[in-house]
């Protein structure tokens, strides 16, 4: 009997198995890719009164447009393959149409996929311009819709169907998002991101504000996948703007998005514990260098200033707003520390940099960190090959082996528990095969491979007019590190650098012994 019971009980769970399997399976199929039901969601906004125009997510090269005189500088953007893509309603061969406008009954609607399996993903707007300014902001309108908050299927974020409505009008939302309702689409993949008219004012020429919307991936798992994404965008998302007819305009009328709720930086939860033995990653890299002149560059949050003397700094947007100074498209999914003074690392010369610190990932405080190599006090530039993420701070060794590098060299056993949380490398023009060790580079590849030759720009002298001043020169660049810390799991936004400690650098060299 026992033994009966035993074999219907398997034949029962194997059956009720098959099914979930299928009935998952079903769904996967009905489901289908997002793109599927476009043309029934625009139908279905079309009886409701809008009208939707089509526009374009394509991948924006800053580095390279910036070499080549398309814009006035990178917003400290880094080449290929840091990515970023833009939509845009404009020339598709023209940098610029990644700027639009948004009338107050209006919305701008993506639905595609979401990335294949990255550290980081996000989506988010920013103020470009206020009605009647030309000064560029670069404000995010809020917090962005990021890896963390995105609302879409599955037990994980990567390959799934999203919408995505961007809107200053909440009577807007509503029925965009009945229409999408209406196509197939299940509320659990629809996001929205506010628009409120406090921030940014509405409307179309002169009496409207200026933005862009930009979606960021960052340390992807599969370099091909990412690379198809992104150079096959139509294949992932559809674009459109939706324009209500004018007896809708009226009905919609008066029902602006308030300002949203930010999320909270921080959890009480610091680093200073690890300061002691930072300290001691310090004394042991002087130490190493003993013989050698240098000087230890500051840390603080990245400012700068443009050459018409504005004020640039990424952090606290609202307040940037306030202030009428540029936030240079900095979201708050991050902070952004900088060195101070700017160096230089020439041929022929005897220099470099140990950047070190904590691994802000291995301590839980953030998704990912990195740091970035920068070039050109007026363009801002990331250098090609000029970043290390978290993940890749220790190769294939063991956490805290680029800091064992220092503390312990003899013996890795003889280094404390903490430097599992630390990290160190050199940065310099020649690398020569030593481990940890990021070699600066003054070529360029766009995505496609090709080489290009990056040149600087005067855009202030005459606006409107980029004057040639000529070929990049690495031996004459002022360079600065950026690091930058995403997404604290625990709060689904940048962390609070009060709760961290900075990362440093120490630039060892003749530079600033013969200035």
């Amino acid at each position: 009997m026992k033994g009966k019971m035993l074999k219907r009980s398997v034949l029962v769970f194997l059956g009720v198995s098959v099914i979930v399997v299928l009935a998952l399976i079903g769904t996967a199929n009905a489901q289908g890719s997002a793109l599927d039901k476009v043309d029934a969601f625009k139908n279905a906004l079309t009886k409701a009164g809008f009208t939707p125009t089509e526009g374009r997510l394509r991948y924006q090269d800053f580095v390279k447009d910036s070499c080549q005189g398309k814009i006035p500088d990178t917003l400290a953007n880094n080449p290929w393959p840091n990515t970023y893509m833009v939509i845009g309603f404009g020339s598709a061969e023209q940098p610029q149409d990644m700027f639009w406008q948004l009338g107050e009954n209006e919305a701008v609607v993506l639905v595609g996929q979401t990335p294949p399996s990255a550290k980081f993903f996000s989506y988010q707007t920013f103020l470009i311009k206020l009605p009647g300014s030309t000064d560029r902001l670069g404000i995010p309108v809020g917090d962005s819709i990021n890896i963390g908050t995105i609302r879409t299927t599955g037990p994980d974020k990567f390959n799934k169907p999203v919408v995505i409505i961007v809107t200053g009008n909440t009577e807007t939302e509503n029925r965009v998002r009945a229409a999408a309702l209406k196509a197939g689409y299940p509320n659990a993949i629809i996001n929205v991101e506010a628009i409120s008219p406090a921030i940014g004012p509405l409307g179309k020429g002169n009496q409207g504000s200026v933005f862009a919307l930009g979606h960021r991936i960052a340390v992807a798992d599969n370099q091909a996948e990412l690379l198809d994404y992104v150079q096959n965008p139509a294949a992932y998302y559809a674009v459109f703007r939706v324009t209500p007819n004018d007896q809708l305009d009226k009905q919609l009328a008066g029902h602006p998005e308030p300002v949203p709720v930010q999320r909270v930086r921080g959890t009480g939860q610091t680093e200073m514990a690890l300061y002691p033995s930072l300290k001691e990653l310090r004394q042991a890299i002087l130490d190493t260098y003993a013989g050698m002149p240098g000087m230890e560059l500051d840390t603080k949050i990245w400012t700068a200033r443009t050459p018409d003397n504005r004020e640039a700094t990424i952090e606290k947007p609202y307040v940037g707003l306030q202030r009428g100074i540029q936030v240079l498209g900095a979201s708050r999914d991050s902070n952004y520390l900088a060195t101070y003074p700017y160096f230089r690392l020439r041929d022929g010369e005897d220099e470099f940099v140990i950047v070190y610190g904590v691994n802000h990932q291995t301590t839980g405080k953030v998704t990912y960190t990195s740091f970035s190599i920068y070039a050109d006090k007026n363009q801002w530039f990331g250098l090609q090959d000029g970043t290390t993420t978290s993940p890749h701070y220790d190769g294939s060794g063991l956490p805290g082996d680029s800091a064992r590098k220092y503390l312990c060299p003899d013996d890795p056993n003889k280094c404390g528990p903490d430097v599992q949380y630390l990290y160190a490398w050199k940065v310099a023009r020649r690398c020569n095969g030593e481990p940890y060790c990021m070699e600066v580079r003054d070529e360029f590849t766009d995505i496609d491979g090709n080489a290009y030759t990056c040149n600087l720009y005067d855009y202030y002298t005459n606006p409107g007019i980029p004057t040639l001043l000529g070929p990049f020169d690495m031996n004459n660049a002022d360079l600065f590190f950026l690091w930058r810390s995403y997404m604290e799991p625990a709060t689904n936004i940048g962390p609070d650098d009060s709760e961290l400690l900075y990362d440093r650098a120490i630039y060892f060299g003749p530079y600033f012994t013969k200035r």
